[in-house]
């Protein structure tokens, strides 16, 4: 029996009991043991669609189709809303790829999103996840397009898919080793920690992606336990009412950050 048996009973009372629905994967990579819950479920991606993103632009930065200190032009026609500073920012007329690929994932700039996939191609983002394996993701619009929404067009994920990408980053099997440091690095300096992070030890780093829409609230990561890195997809809809007023915090967040209390004190028994 593997270390993450211990989390199964406190997730599943978890999972039962939720209003919702909630997609899981939990993968303990040095002991290949993997806990499932509606791991081909399909989900709204909200921002973890920044995650193929992110890669694929780093992608093309090793295959030197782009250069991560090219500077960007920063419109006010390009600015968006929902979470970002560079809306705000009005002196900031240019910022360099990884900048806007590091404010895309830790603050999760919809402004800075959007830029990155003009310039990486949304086409390439799905042909790259397509060739991983990830089967039930797709981008099909930029952050904040409405009218796109509207026309049925929207970004997906599974917990499957996530897990999947991050397994192969932290075991550097899908770009250069310094590409995959770097990806995991930006993603440490996350800010949003009301989820999986919520009640971890302070000394126990976590790579990981926020997601939220009115309807949904996701978090993937990596765990980098002393005793060995362990990935967690937590992907949740269907809460209603009672996701909370905001787009941090309430009942779907709270969930996802009991499931990472039960996942780590699993692995650190």
């Amino acid at each position: 029996m593997g270390r993450l048996e211990a989390a199964r009973g406190e997730i599943e009372r978890l999972i039962g009991g939720a209003p919702g629905t909630v997609g899981l994967v939990v993968k303990d990579l040095g002991t290949q043991q993997v806990l499932e819950w509606s791991q081909d479920e399909r989900f709204p991606a909200a921002s973890v669609i920044k995650l193929p993103v992110l890669v694929e632009a780093l992608r093309q930065a090793q295959s030197r189709d782009l250069r991560l200190e090219e500077r960007l032009p920063v419109r006010a026609e390009d600015k968006v809303g929902g979470f970002g500073i560079l809306k705000e920012m009005e002196s900031v007329v240019e910022v360099t790829l990884l900048d806007l690929l590091t404010l895309m994932v830790i603050i999760s700039d919809n402004t800075a999103a959007n830029l990155c996939i003009e310039r990486v191609g949304m086409a390439a983002v799905n042909e790259s996840m397509t060739a991983l394996g990830l089967r039930g993701t797709v981008l099909q619009r930029k952050m904040m397009d409405m009218k796109a929404r509207e026309r049925g067009l929207d970004n997906f994920t599974t917990p499957a898919d996530a897990a999947l990408l991050l397994e192969l980053l932290a075991t550097k099997q899908i770009l250069t080793p310094e590409n995959c440091d770097r990806a995991i690095g930006i993603m440490r300096r996350q800010q949003v920690r009301d989820r999986l992070p919520l009640y971890l030890p302070q000394d126990i780093p976590i790579a990981h992606k926020t997601g939220e829409l009115p309807e949904v609230r996701h978090d993937v990561g990596i765990v980098l336990a002393k005793s060995g890195p362990v990935v967690i997809a937590a992907l949740t809809k269907g809460f209603g009412t009672r996701l909370g007023k905001g787009l941090v915090g309430g009942e779907a967040s709270a969930l996802i950050a009991e499931i990472g209390r039960s996942v780590y004190q699993a692995i650190a028994n």
